[in-house]
């Protein structure tokens, strides 16, 4: 691309994509350095305008430390020009490059931007983007600017929040839980310092709290994942300043730093220890915390303990990024139909797009065989294989709360609990009492107006996950986990104990073969674990299925269960 913008001088490019260039220039007219981000001519160029409208109206309606003001907004062809102060440093990206903040360095960076966010937040002005590519370090002086407000928000002072972009932009990497939309929360001052936990998490450690593949697995990784403790990836990390990232990395706002003020006291807390005694010593994190006073936007919270609804059809749920995380489980669960030819493994697929899809934890699918409920499938998200059991009655499930089940399955209605253990009709419940959850939903799945089951999921980190407009996609990725049952025949009447083998008639390697199967292990991945050919695998599999009297892996599975041979040994990690 040739740049030549009028008055201004190109001096070098310091970013470019496929929709901005980003320029150190020259101005003729203020005879003083800039920067300038220039739109390109593509097919975002309309939302990449209207993201450089909002920052120059945003930045340039506040008067902070810290925020790079703009200077200009101009006009070239189709696309905006924005020219803002130039500042000599370098993003905390690139400031980082050379390795993880050393501990003071870090605290005092840490302690500028939270310095800049409480007035921003003050000011009635939600930044949105906060990542290590928009924060700004002047090296000479340790300096703190930050930019990249074209996705802000600004809170009016008639209550309604004025110029917004569209939730659908954002970094996912660095989005709070409720910035997807799959959580039924509030937009806040909070959400920046949730985006700041993971960027100082990041400027500490020299990675990411969480690895993802694309925004789905973002989103759910916010949501239903723990990151790895800071200090087990550097070990010189103070306990408190572990614990202070940890708490602006909590899932719901109520339990994370309420104010940038509070993270800033504490860190200054911390700093000055560091300077008087060399140690962070530890002290009661959050004394000084207020509750922000600012509210975004007003997506209000489930205040019902338990949400029962009588229709069996939901509507697909609204708001741009929560739809194009379900447009891309959709997506996902297709492409899963096309090119997995295990139906065992196509199964543990739709499982765990299910899960990622709502932002549970973990989950099941429990089938309606005549009148008996069967636990047919369980996920775990923090696991890629699957974690338990097949073909098992419910009454004999310890690992999901089988009252609730049974109630979607005799009333035919979902059940949404949010902090079940607290209030509500299941707070006593055996299950709900040793296992705390923070959300459970259960589903009706319904194939021409009959019950063909109930997906069970569940969320151990935070309330608040599951709501009654997000259940359409879910029923769909259900109805597909249903149609898998049927066309694998685990709906098929079970083998008669009786007429099935002894865990004796199998041979050694059998059983090797049967616990890996059993972990949904493919062949290939069977074969190599065991210093075998794929082809030998085929055979000691087909010896199984002729015992077991079955003739796919999954009944092999199910079979297996019923005789205990599951439990016989345990594979190494």
């Amino acid at each position: 691309m040739m740049l030549n913008v009028t008055g201004y001088h190109i001096n070098q490019v310091i970013f470019e994509d496929a929709t901005i260039v980003v320029c150190h220039a020259t101005s003729d007219e203020l005879k003083r350095e800039v920067l300038l981000k220039i739109v390109k001519e593509s097919h975002r160029a309309i939302i990449e305008n209207a993201k450089l409208i909002n920052e120059y109206e945003i930045a340039g309606s506040v008067t902070i430390p810290g925020i790079i003001k703009p200077l200009a907004l101009l006009r070239q062809g189709n696309g905006l020009i924005l020219a803002s102060e130039w500042v000599h440093g370098l993003t905390l990206r690139h400031f980082t490059r050379s390795g993880p903040l050393d501990i003071p360095v870090f605290l005092r960076i840490s302690i500028q931007i939270a310095r800049v966010l409480e007035q921003l937040h003050k000011a009635n002005v939600v930044h949105m983007n906060i990542r290590p590519d928009t924060i700004v370090v002047v090296p000479s002086a340790l300096r703190v600017h930050l930019t990249g407000l074209g996705h802000a928000v600004l809170h009016v002072p008639d209550g309604s929040p004025g110029r917004s972009m569209p939730l659908i932009e954002g970094a996912p990497p660095y989005m709070a839980p409720e910035r997807t939309g799959l959580l039924n929360r509030m937009i806040e001052g909070s959400s920046d310092l949730y985006s700041l936990g993971v960027t100082l998490y990041e400027a500490l450690t020299g990675r990411l709290p969480f690895e993802a593949k694309d925004p789905l697995e973002w989103a759910h990784a916010h949501l239903a994942r723990r990151p790895i403790h800071p200090s087990e990836l550097r070990g010189e990390i103070p306990y408190i300043i572990e614990e202070i990232i940890l708490k602006l990395l909590e899932k719901t706002t109520d339990r994370r730093y309420q104010s940038a003020y509070g993270l800033r006291a504490d860190l200054e807390r911390c700093l000055q220890s560091w300077e008087q005694n060399g140690v962070c010593e530890h002290f009661d994190i959050g004394t000084l915390d207020a509750p922000l006073m600012l509210d975004v936007v007003s997506g209000s919270p489930v205040n019902q303990t338990v949400h029962v609804q009588q229709r069996h059809e939901v509507e697909s749920s609204t708001g741009g990024y929560a739809n194009v995380l379900e447009l891309a489980a959709v997506m996902r669960a297709s492409q899963a139909f096309a090119e997995e030819k295990d139906s065992y493994h196509l199964l543990h697929k739709l499982m765990q797009i299910t899960i990622e899809a709502a932002g549970a934890e973990r989950g099941c699918f429990v089938s309606l065989r005549g009148q008996e409920l069967i636990v047919e499938h369980i996920a775990d998200a923090r696991n890629a294989q699957a974690t338990g059991s097949f073909g098992m009655p419910l009454a004999n499930c310890t690992e999901v709360c089988q009252n609730l089940i049974t109630y979607v399955a005799l009333k035919r209605t979902y059940v949404i609990l949010d902090q079940a253990s607290r209030v509500g009709l299941y707070a006593d419940d055996p299950y709900v009492l040793a296992n705390q959850p923070q959300s459970i939903l259960g589903l009706p799945v319904f194939a021409q107006g009959d019950l063909q089951g109930i997906l069970y999921l569940e969320n151990n980190y935070a309330p608040y996950v599951f709501s009654a407009d997000r259940l359409g996609v879910l029923q769909m990725l259900s109805s597909q986990i249903s149609y898998v049952l049927k066309l694998i025949g685990y709906y098929s009447a079970p083998q008669p104990l009786k007429d099935l083998i002894p865990a004796a008639a199998l041979t050694e390697r059998e059983r090797e073969v049967l616990q890996f199967m059993a972990a949904g292990m493919s062949n290939k991945e069977i074969a190599d674990r065991l210093i075998m050919s794929a082809g030998t695998v085929k055979v000691h599999m087909r010896n199984l299925f002729a015992k077991l009297q079955v003739n796919n892996r999954v009944k092999a599975v199910a079979a297996a269960t019923q005789l205990n041979l599951l439990q016989e040994q345990r594979i190494a990690d």
